[in-house]
């Protein structure tokens, strides 16, 4: 019988547990130990050994042993959101204060990404005490495009993005994470195809509850010259080692160019993700739709931390969203400002090559058309790939940011990084790298079915949680 402590002495009543005052903010327990499966297939936490309570000291009431029954998963109540929000923020809000980061999670609720539902609020608390809380999460539902393979159409369907999974410190190491993970799972699979996470923690943890790794391929270009003083920079200059010329990206150009980048995607007919039509390649791929909601939430957030942490007229306090090659506006780019890391996130990258090797009206077969200065449509896009990152450099030595990171990189961009590398040699140093110790793409199927070989592709840094 698990027994309460207080000032080590146990207060038992025969079968009947209870606490002689309200808890504390944080109960120290030796809740669950690890879990186990009953009968039908369930998993439950197991009751650690409660008995030797000799010796304890202590100047609050502590739970010596929890089971399932003892706790509560449930969606967060608006208190429950908010104290999960200011226990997050014990961990994740420096630079910022604790209100700051109250602030910025609140507005991102109301962003249109998270709005109506599209983002729940998870919560495991000691049952009886709503507000002890142990464990929380938030899952985030976006539109996604899969195909199964072999030729068959995509469709459309929704994924799910699990996100700011934090456990109380008093309750770390002991398995409430898991549990509350697994709880979220049943209430994804009613309404999602599969659910991703960027783990933190390695590559093991996550794949033990059924989330499987992924590659987490970039390429990381790091400014290597002192930085000029900010009003110098000019954003959008016209690059001579490749001929192009970019503009700063206006935020109200986007919602017309996320629209049509989702129906490039969606209008590919045969195994759009990727694959040739009438090929053998039956493996399924996924991709997260790249929705304005999904792109401006990365800029409100960073726009909110640069307002908090540079005053203006700080150049960070006017960050440049993106950029995009003019006249012709054929490509263009977005990305956020990761203040926190001092590094220029490339959000997507949009280029000629990609809808012109889809067009089936493309000639030898499917190869990139000839334009109509006789280079091909690669080369042309290889050119404003690198014109558009050289603008990300401008913009992060503007901001006086460490990098620009792309992740995944095609073989379009790659060939446009080293353009990069050769045009500013000796200011910056590409890198192409796969990250090991942070933000590591996982994903789970439906109903934890294991299946083999899904491709995930346009794994952009938009898709970031």
């Amino acid at each position: 019988m698990p027994m309460y402590i207080v000032g080590g002495q146990g207060v038992l009543s025969g079968s009947t547990r209870f606490l002689t005052s309200a808890p504390p903010p944080h109960i120290l327990g030796s809740p669950f130990e690890s879990p186990t499966s009953n009968q039908q297939g369930e998993t439950t936490p197991r009751l650690l050994n409660a008995t030797n309570v000799q010796g304890a000291s202590t100047e609050m009431a502590q739970p010596l042993g929890l089971t399932a029954s003892d706790v509560v998963f449930d969606e967060a109540t608006p208190e429950q959101r908010l104290l999960a929000w200011e226990l997050c923020a014990q961990s994740w809000a420096k630079p910022m204060s604790v209100a700051d980061y109250i602030e910025r999670e609140r507005r991102l609720a109301e962003h249109d990404l998270n709005r109506d539902g599209g983002c729940r609020h998870w919560v495991l608390y000691l049952k009886g005490y709503p507000r002890l809380l142990i464990a929380s999460c938030e899952s985030t539902r976006r539109p996604v495009l899969i195909s199964d393979g072999s030729g068959k159409p995509c469709r459309e369907a929704y994924g799910y993005a699990v996100t700011n999974v934090y456990t109380a410190p008093s309750y770390r190491r002991q398995g409430y994470a898991a549990y509350l993970l697994r709880c979220i799972q049943k209430r994804m699979d009613a309404e999602g195809e599969f659910s991703v996470l960027y783990s933190d923690s390695g590559r093991r943890y996550y794949a033990g509850l059924g989330w499987i790794p992924f590659a987490a391929r970039q390429a990381t270009i790091t400014l290597l010259t002192p930085q000029s003083p900010p009003q110098l920079q000019v954003p959008g200059r016209l690059f001579a080692p490749v001929r192009v010329k970019t503009r700063p990206l206006q935020a109200e150009e986007l919602p017309a160019l996320c629209e049509a980048d989702c129906r490039h995607l969606a209008a590919k007919a045969f195994s759009p993700l990727g694959a040739a039509a009438g090929s053998n390649d039956d493996r399924i791929r996924i991709a997260f739709l790249p929705t304005h909601a999904l792109v401006s939430w990365h800029l409100a957030s960073a726009e909110f931390d640069a307002a908090k942490m540079f005053p203006a007229p700080s150049p960070a306090s006017k960050p440049v969203p993106g950029a995009i090659v003019t006249p012709s506006h054929r490509a263009w780019a977005c990305w956020a400002h990761d203040w926190r890391g001092r590094r220029l996130r490339v959000l997507r990258i949009a280029h000629a090559a990609a809808a012109a090797a889809d067009d089936p009206g493309s000639d030898e077969g499917g190869s990139p058309p000839r334009t109509a200065g006789g280079a091909t449509a690669t080369a042309t896009a290889v050119a404003d790939v690198a014109a558009l990152l050289e603008a990300a450099v401008d913009e992060a030595r503007r901001c006086g940011l460490r990098s620009v990171t792309v992740w995944n990189p095609d073989d379009v961009v790659r060939a446009g990084c080293k353009g990069v590398g050769n045009a500013l040699e000796g200011e910056v140093k590409v890198v192409f790298e796969e990250r090991v110790d942070g933000g590591i793409p996982s994903l789970r199927w439906k109903g934890g079915v294991r299946v083999r070989g899904v491709v995930w592709e346009e794994h952009f840094g938009y898709c970031w949680c």
